[in-house]
């Protein structure tokens, strides 16, 4: 059975991706981009924080830190390709430290492919629980 703390996280995963396929959604401008930037860096953070939940509701130890959790959700199946997904760790890093236009562009369009495929599978994946 599924803990609260997890059940609300999801939910705050559902939202946060559901609201960067609005930003998706539209056409990119400098003013979207950023939209975009800033939606992936949250919904991000509420997907690693739910694979922490699930994670430590069947009884894993790990540190409450993206880079803890993103191997052990491998481990656990919950995610299906670790390399994309220390990509995706790695461009949130990036894009919250500091702007570069050309590293803004890269990761919308990473995220325009990619990333959303990623958090749409894990939050499929989790939503079975």
């Amino acid at each position: 059975m599924a803990s609260e703390r997890f059940i609300q996280q999801r939910e705050n995963f559902r939202l946060a991706l559901s609201r960067l396929r609005e930003a998706l959604e539209q056409n990119e401008t400098e003013f979207v981009r950023d939209s975009i930037i800033q939606r992936f860096e949250f919904t991000f953070e509420m997907a690693w924080k739910s694979m922490f939940r699930y994670l430590t509701d069947k009884g894993e130890k790990i540190a409450e830190k993206a880079w803890a959790v993103l191997p052990a959700a491998f481990e656990a199946m919950l995610i299906e390709d670790a390399e994309l997904w220390e990509k995706i760790r790695e461009y949130r890093n990036d894009t919250s430290h500091e702007y570069l236009e050309r590293m803004a562009i890269e990761v919308a369009a990473f995220v325009r492919g990619d990333g959303v495929r990623l958090f749409n599978a894990l939050l499929e994946r989790l939503s079975r629980e």
